[in-house]
């Protein structure tokens, strides 16, 4: 399944409905046909009845996983669709056993089958992955980068990170998101609500020139300078990205308050073909990273109940 910004959601509900409503027919595909079959055996009603009642179980949980983005639904849609799969072969061999009922035994393989395929398809193309198969974290990212050294490679990493993570929480280019306030007390106030701090280098992020000729690094007003150097001095989580094949710089070539990002352990983010493992592997990283937050969190908020 192909989803982008604009019509992920849309399929992915569109795909949870298809699979509720394939539950509710399964049930009733399955008590036509006990009803079709007033003289078979106990085994034969048994088999039919726990093929229908099995689809049905199926299909009726993956629809739900997806529509709540819950964990696994992508490995029990494989169940689901190999359930409706199997359904629709016994459909086919009540077809060919009660010909006087052969017709609506095939009406009912036609919509199994139809279904297992859809949903064997739309998992072949599952959104990103392992991303899209887990519910959104609340984690408070902040995205520093220089625009003029991998602006399209941030770009591709926050479409990514608004799939893993609460959106609202992601911070990028906050600067201009307040027109005429002091960016200093922006970027602080940003810092204040993330727990982890995406510092993107790319090749020129340590010596692109500002209007005066010198690096920009070496300027204590520089926006990217400013951002890192504030979220060091919180003891923050940074993290460098290296991006485009940049190299991680060293504490000699950086000025002395960036000096201890040199030894932050940096994740390097590929071209294609590595970009989207590389971004599967930050986005587990950054999870565990939220996992550690909500329990620092929660001891926090038992502490000062317990000071009461």
């Amino acid at each position: 399944m192909t989803v982008t910004r604009g019509d992920g959601r849309f399929l992915l509900r569109r795909l949870g409905i298809v699979s509720m409503l394939t539950a509710l027919v399964s049930l009733l595909a399955t008590a036509g046909g006990l009803s079709l079959l007033p003289y078979a055996g106990a085994a034969g009603q048994w088999v039919l009845g726990a093929a229908g009642g099995a689809v049905a179980v199926a299909a009726f949980a993956f629809g739900r996983l997806v529509i709540l983005r819950r964990p696994g639904a992508r490995r029990v849609g494989f169940v689901a669709a190999g359930m409706a799969l199997a359904a629709a072969v016994l459909f086919g061999l009540l077809a060919l056993a009660r010909p006087e009922a052969g017709g609506y035994f095939v009406a009912c393989l036609a919509v199994l089958a139809a279904y297992a395929a859809f949903v064997s398809h739309r998992l072949a193309f599952w959104p990103s992955g392992e991303i899209a198969d887990e519910p959104r974290v609340s984690l408070g990212i902040f995205l520093s980068y220089r625009r003029d050294d991998s602006r399209e490679s941030v770009g591709r990493i926050h479409d990514h990170l608004c799939q893993a993570f609460v959106p609202e929480r992601i911070f990028l280019d906050v600067e201009r998101q307040s027109a005429g306030a002091d960016y200093r007390e922006v970027i602080g106030t940003a810092l204040d609500q993330s727990e982890v701090v995406l510092v993107v280098i790319g090749p020129a992020w340590l010596t692109l020139a500002g209007a005066d000729g010198r690096p920009r690094i070496d300027d204590t007003e520089d926006m990217v300078r400013l951002e890192v150097e504030m979220a060091l001095a919180r003891g923050q989580n940074v993290v460098p990205l290296l991006v485009q094949g940049a190299r991680m710089p060293s504490a000699a070539q950086l000025p002395a308050p960036l000096a201890p990002l040199a030894y932050r352990n940096a994740l390097p983010v590929r071209p294609d073909p590595d970009f989207r493992g590389d971004v599967l592997r930050l986005v587990e990283a950054l999870r565990a990273l939220a996992q550690v937050a909500a329990r620092e969190r929660t001891r926090a908020a038992g502490a000062a109940t317990s000071l009461r």
